[in-house]
């Protein structure tokens, strides 16, 4: 079993700049047009909400392992959507979907949040697959060691990694 993480923040302002921009173009392109209803309240757009969901976006690809963008991913690809409770809930279209398979992905989980101008997401996929499904760099001054240790503070932390070369 392997667990996939994926992060991001961005700054709210910006997605209002590409949204006063750009308007619906930018909208369309990145948004589902359930996304684009959802984040919108009498007329305007919730641009935290908007913020929010491409951090979400980001994060979720990160932990797929590709970018957003032609030759990837595309951002409709991604949807984050809302469950009756308010958690946001990711589906996966297309490549996205594609992905998430051949991850061997078994879940996906996905947390978003907003205060003043930042907004941050984070993802999670677990997959019942032990294999990579890509490269992964080695090195030969990295070791692993299968014995799990704890300790209380960083000399002894230290001391339990003296092994590793």
């Amino acid at each position: 079993m392997r667990v996939f993480c994926g992060t991001d923040i961005v700054h709210i302002h910006r997605i209002e700049k590409a949204v006063i921009r750009q308007g619906e173009r930018f909208l369309k392109r990145v948004y589902t047009a359930r996304e684009i209803a959802l984040c919108t309240s009498e007329g305007q757009y919730r641009i935290p909400s908007l913020a929010a969901r491409f951090a979400g976006k980001e994060a979720i690809a990160k932990a797929l392992g590709t970018g957003v963008g032609p030759l990837n991913i595309s951002w409709t690809d991604l949807e984050i959507l809302g469950e009756d409770s308010g958690a946001p809930t990711a589906i996966l279209h297309d490549a996205a979907r594609e992905r998430f398979t051949s991850l061997g992905g078994i879940s996906l989980a996905v947390s978003l949040a907003h205060e003043q101008d930042i907004a941050q997401a984070f993802c999670v996929i677990l997959s019942a697959s032990d294999s990579m499904p890509f490269d992964v760099p080695t090195s030969n001054s990295i070791s692993t060691s299968n014995s799990i240790s704890t300790s209380t503070s960083a000399s002894d932390a230290v001391s339990a990694s003296s092994d590793v070369t």
